[in-house]
């Protein structure tokens, strides 16, 4: 065949297939025209030749065929018959192009190819080969429009089965020839599961950072062109600037990784990826972390505003404020980015405050945990806390609803439900537990804040009580009363029928010791 490269002018071409022994056999290429002298060029011994293209007619009917010589061999290829200018073939797609395999279906982005006077839509074939398959597989090509600077397009064909491909595509225009075959596309296995991935989360350290100790299973063990990505995303703090750092790609090999994060809550995500694109995500929550040190230096509230302030332990580039009711979804706090300077104080204002709500107020002012926080970045350590507070608001009181167990004669299990209170982090301190018999003095004990019973022991039996459990709380005086009755049993039966015995042996022994006495003072 011969054509004219469609991007040029002047570029001509033609090629054959090989007619003789490889090496040992001369092509010449013979050119007649409609209304010129025949031509006739000596190519050699490759089967493919680009034509000067100021000895060509390239507007006249041309024939051209190809003669073979090797030995005293003569063979000569069938007449073509064409107009140079008008035989155009685009070039072959290139075999580097953005491509996604999802599904067993193959998305690719093919450029558009440059043909001058050609403005329709081409045309395209694909054909795969698949490992330990025995050839080539031709599939029909769905094309989408492309974007606005219409210069991709998008492809797509239906694979099957998931595995490992080779891939080549051809094109042409509605007036134009096919292109040759382009080169092999690889096209890898599809990614179809995420990683298992293990997790360590330490303590959040005095300077306001922890470490998180990221471990999980490699996924196409066999293959070594999977990367894997992890996504940290901080809800409460996205600096927009700063969200592109939160972003590390790790190598085929690496089966672990440390993040070095604040005590704020964070969103970890893991992917494997390959040339045929990502995998599932593995999605990690790291909840907010406490540490009573971490303190604002002041913290006031006004009705419906609150007023922070805090002091940076070392200088930064950027800060980020938060204010969360931890009952509901993460709000994005103030980011502020602007370098400081260590020990400088700052002062931050929110909106709707911790504060407890009246009691006239509307019932859906529900009780709620609030939590503010201060967290500093720089570009050598990245974000660490710097202030944390938090703030249980309710009306509600600080007795706490017991359940009396029955127990012995002298000791009792008391039991309640964790206060809610108990899941705001330095809101309680502990419980406070008092009881008294009537006529006694009022005996204290405590629990611990995570407690939900406590054993009241050294009771009397069979007597009446009056028992309080009470919560204590940051801001609390720490009182106790007493409102919840109970009675302690009585001894058990053994004992119960053992002293009316003894009371009965004493009488029975008495008597005749009375009567002896009374019969000799008689006889005297």
């Amino acid at each position: 065949s011969c054509w004219k490269k469609c991007n040029s002018l002047r570029l001509f071409y033609c090629s054959w297939s090989p007619l003789g022994p490889a090496g040992n056999t001369s092509y010449f290429l013979n050119l007649c025209y409609e209304k010129h002298v025949c031509q006739q060029f000596e190519v050699g011994s490759t089967t493919n030749y680009s034509l000067p293209y100021r000895k060509l007619h390239i507007f006249s009917n041309t024939v051209a065929w190809v003669e073979a010589r090797w030995g005293n061999h003569i063979h000569r290829t069938p007449n073509i018959t064409f107009v140079f200018n008008n035989a155009n073939k685009p070039d072959p797609p290139p075999s580097r192009m953005p491509f996604t395999k999802t599904g067993g279906r193959l998305r690719l982005r093919v450029p558009r190819p440059r043909c001058h006077g050609m403005d329709q839509p081409p045309q395209r074939e694909a054909r795969f080969w698949r490992a330990g398959d025995s050839g080539w597989t031709e599939v029909k090509m769905l094309f989408a429009e492309p974007g606005q600077s219409g210069a991709l397009w998008e492809l797509t064909c239906g694979l099957g089965a998931n595995g490992t491909f080779v891939v080549q595509l051809r094109q042409k225009y509605q007036t134009s020839y096919w292109s040759d075959w382009s080169s092999n596309i690889s096209i890898p296995e599809e990614i179809l599961e995420s990683p298992v991935l293990s997790h360590r989360l330490g303590k959040l350290g005095r300077d306001g950072q922890r470490v998180l100790r990221l471990s999980w299973q490699p996924v196409l063990k066999e293959q070594k062109d999977v990367n894997y990505t992890l996504h940290v995303h901080m809800p409460a703090c996205s600096c927009a600037e700063l969200d592109e750092e939160d972003v590390v790609v790790l190598g085929w090999e690496v089966r672990e990784h440390n993040l070095t994060l604040s005590g704020a809550e964070y969103e970890v995500v893991l992917r494997a990826v390959n040339a045929a694109g990502p995998g599932p995500a593995r999605r990690l929550r790291v909840p907010a972390a406490q540490r009573a040190d971490l303190a604002f230096k002041d913290i006031s509230v006004a009705g419906s505003a609150v007023t922070a302030q805090w002091e940076a332990p070392i200088p930064g580039d950027a800060y980020c404020f938060e204010q969360q009711v931890l009952t509901k979804a993460p709000k994005r706090g103030v980011c502020v980015q602007e370098e400081f300077p260590a020990k400088s104080i700052h002062v931050q204002k929110g909106k709707g405050a911790p504060q407890a709500p009246d009691p006239g107020s509307e019932p859906g002012e529900a009780p709620a945990c609030h939590r503010l926080a201060v967290h500093g970045w720089d570009a050598e350590r990245g974000w660490a806390t710097f202030a944390l507070w938090h703030h249980y608001t309710s009306n509600d009181s600080l007795a706490v609803p017991i359940n009396i167990g029955t127990g012995d004669a002298d000791a009792v299990v008391l039991r309640w439900k964790p206060s809610p209170r108990a899941a705001c982090p330095g809101t309680l301190a502990k419980y406070l537990i008092c009881h008294t018999a009537k006529g006694d003095n009022m005996t204290y004990g405590e629990a611990d804040a995570t407690a939900s019973n406590y054993t009241l022991q050294n009771l009397q039996p069979a007597t009446a009580y009056r028992v309080g459990v009470w919560e204590v709380t940051e801001d609390s005086e720490g009182t106790c009363s007493a409102w919840w009755h109970f009675q302690t049993k009585a001894l058990g039966l053994q004992g119960a029928l053992w002293r009316p015995d003894l009371k009965y042996l004493s009488l029975s022994l008495g008597v005749p010791a009375i009567a002896a006495i009374y019969h000799m003072t008689k006889k005297r």
